[in-house]
């Protein structure tokens, strides 16, 4: 067997196991982006925000994790960051207090949260829209706090839908006429409450419950789930 033969057999067995391999669950934090006028090269764009395209935290920067029931069915999961890294979600939150904070989970984005402080005891939570084969994903990289309850909640697909782009949809370009990313929402907008993630939350400075003037999703920030 000629050397160019065994190349061509290994990379082509090297091809078929990679292609049998799941695609990497990615979740990641982005920052509402302090410069919206850097266009394509720094910005993602969502439901009219711009957002970092750096993310701040993923999943590598955490070491544990805990799911709860969300209010409409879903599931809220509390992600805990190793000592190594808490000072860092601490900087990154506390010098971006007032923007947003868009959890981009497996390609799709899920509802924004304000940032209300500092968070200095290494805590991030998601308030809601996952399901289990979420779960059972972040389990794949992270360690469960309770084992026992998550495999309960483990699904071994993505019921999901995938979201359907807008045939008419406009895309936004910056001043060099790239067109600026936008990531979407698992559902269309409109349907279902805090699962959807499509509408941003407008800014809100009490935890106290507070009605907004058009019906929409429920208000969140980094540190409390905030109802209108």
């Amino acid at each position: 067997m000629s050397k160019s033969h065994f190349f061509l057999c290994a990379l082509a067995a090297a091809l078929s196991f990679t292609s049998c391999q799941p695609e990497p669950y990615k979740a990641y934090f982005l920052t509402e982006s302090s410069n919206p006028e850097g266009g394509a090269a720094f910005n993602i764009r969502y439901n009219g925000r711009m957002y970092n395209r750096m993310p701040i935290m993923s999943l590598r920067h955490f070491e544990k994790f805990k799911s709860f029931m969300a209010d409409d069915g879903s599931y809220g999961v509390v992600l805990y960051t190793p000592k190594e890294y808490r000072l860092r979600l601490y900087s990154e939150t506390q010098q971006n207090i007032g923007k947003m904070l868009l959890p981009v989970i497996d390609g799709l984005a899920f509802p924004p949260m304000e940032i209300d402080c500092g968070i200095s005891d290494g805590q991030l939570i998601i308030w809601g829209g996952l399901n289990g084969y979420d779960l059972r994903r972040i389990g794949e990289t992270l360690e469960a706090v309770d084992p026992e309850i998550e495999e309960k909640r483990y699904e071994e697909e993505d019921p999901r839908p995938k979201p359907e782009l807008p045939r008419d949809a406009t895309h936004r370009k910056d001043s060099h006429g790239r067109v600026i990313p936008e990531l979407y929402a698992s559902v269309p907008q409109g349907s279902t409450p805090a699962a959807a993630g499509t509408n941003a939350a407008p800014k809100t400075t009490s935890s106290a419950p507070r009605r907004a003037a058009q019906d929409g999703p429920k208000l969140f920030s980094t540190r409390s789930r905030k109802k209108q």
